[in-house]
C-alpha cells in the first residue's frame, strides 16, 4: 500500500434506533461496529468494536486511528452487525452502514468533528429488512498522519486481521 498520506481518528460513540434483528421485539441486537477505509471499491483491514450490550440504542465510545492512503478519493465504511445472531446467514446479522467520503473532510483537516449520520441499507449487501437509525462518530483526519498515532491501540480495540464481515 506505501506509506499513509494522513491518518483519521475514528471515535465511535453511540447509536439511536437501530434496527431489530428478530421478528421477537424482545430480542435486541448486540451490535457491533466494522470500520474500514475503502479506495476505489477495495477495502483495507478490517477494525472491529466490541459488541455492545443488547440495545439498539447501543454505546461503544471506542476509538481507532485508521491510515489513509489518499484522503480525496477514500471513504470510511461503518458497518454495523449483530454479534448475537449466531446463525446467520447471507448477511442476515447486517444491522445497516454509513459511508462518508473522506475529501469531506479535507477542508476540517487537524479538526475533530463530531457528527450524526443515518444509518442505511447496505449498497452490497442486501438484506430483507431495511436499516434505521443513527450513529454518532467523532472524526478528526490528520495529514500528513501524527507520528505514532497508527500505532495506538487503544485497550477497548479489538483491532481484526480478516477483512471480511463479522458471520
Amino acid at each position: 500500500m506505501g506509506d499513509p498520506a494522513a491518518s483519521i481518528s475514528v471515535k465511535i460513540l453511540k447509536a439511536d434506533g437501530v434496527r431489530l434483528n428478530s421478528d421477537n421485539a424482545d430480542v435486541k441486537p448486540a451490535v457491533l461496529a466494522q470500520l474500514r477505509i475503502n479506495i476505489g471499491g477495495r477495502g483495507e483491514q478490517a477494525y472491529r468494536t466490541g459488541p455492545a450490550p443488547a440495545s439498539t440504542s447501543p454505546e461503544w465510545n471506542q476509538q481507532f486511528f485508521l491510515p489513509v492512503k489518499d484522503p480525496q478519493t477514500s471513504q470510511l465504511e461503518c458497518t454495523l452487525w449483530d454479534d448475537s445472531d449466531a446463525n446467520a446467514k447471507n448477511h442476515s446479522n447486517f444491522l445497516g452502514e454509513v459511508i462518508l467520503n473522506l475529501a469531506k473532510l479535507v477542508p476540517y483537516k487537524g479538526q475533530y468533528i463530531e457528527q450524526v449520520f443515518d444509518i442505511k441499507q447496505g449498497k452490497t449487501i442486501k438484506t430483507d429488512k431495511p436499516a434505521s437509525g443513527k450513529l454518532k462518530m467523532g472524526l478528526q483526519l490528520d495529514s500528513p498522519p501524527v507520528p505514532g498515532a497508527l500505532n495506538q491501540q487503544p485497550a477497548a480495540q479489538e483491532k481484526k486481521q480478516d477483512p471480511t464481515p463479522p458471520p
